[in-house]
């Protein structure tokens, strides 16, 4: 269902929760080394507190975070941007979150690209309002990347519910449907230059009367390990 009813909606806040629960607990004691060594913890802390992933979780770094949207994570050590994105089920109901973080010494281009995404997880956010098409969000999004847009090859979002994958679809291509309060759904733009670096936030929103409201709430600022 598009529109999610209060019951829904609090399953969904509860995962998302859960799932800033356990992105803080890898960030206080960051001692992973390797993709798997990270995936995997995210795996057993999920597991351990009796719930489902919503799907594997993603952990990709280096060059590879830019090869694909979607790896398998590997036994590649961990180096520069680090994208983490996970997410668990309550009673059925999934939470979606990406964080990208970075270990060693970002450059002062790094720090600047990360700025740029960010902005442009604001400008798309800030154009999801009721009655509003989902394609402004999107485009607005595209419109603040500038030159790096090109680098940006999936939709901005996507809603979340039973499927971590459901309508509305952001699309600046689809001009249906517009925005509708009870609404769940993510703002994850990404940068992914091939063979080089990829970046993406993500957060799980509810659409509220005057706009969006944020279910996953960790912090959007770039950690440097």
């Amino acid at each position: 269902m598009l529109i999610k009813n209060k019951s829904e909606i609090a399953c969904i806040e509860k995962a998302c929760e859960i799932t800033d629960e356990i992105f803080l607990k890898i960030i206080k004691d960051f001692h992973f080394t390797t993709e798997r060594q990270l995936a995997l913890f995210i795996r057993r802390e999920i597991k351990r507190r009796g719930l489902r992933e919503a799907f594997p979780p993603i952990v990709t770094s280096g060059p590879r975070a830019g090869n694909e949207i979607h790896p398998k994570y590997t036994d590649a050590p961990m180096s520069g941007f680090v994208v983490v994105d996970f997410g668990v089920r309550v009673q059925g109901y999934c939470s979606d979150m990406t964080r990208t973080l970075f270990v060693g010494k970002p450059s002062a281009k790094d720090k600047e690209l990360y700025k740029l995404l960010r902005a442009a997880k604001d400008a798309g956010a800030r154009e999801a309002r009721p009655g509003m098409h989902c394609a402004a969000a999107d485009a607005a999004a595209r419109k603040t990347l500038g030159r790096y847009k090109k680098y940006f090859i999936h939709t901005l979002g996507h809603g979340v519910g039973r499927r971590i994958h459901e309508k509305p679809i952001l699309f600046y291509k689809r001009t249906e449907p517009v925005f509708e309060e009870g609404m769940a759904v993510t703002i994850e733009p990404g940068i992914y230059i091939p063979g080089k670096l990829g970046i993406r936030i993500e957060d799980t929103y509810v659409v509220g009367k005057k706009g969006l409201r944020p279910l996953t709430k960790s912090s959007q600022s770039l950690i440097v390990l």
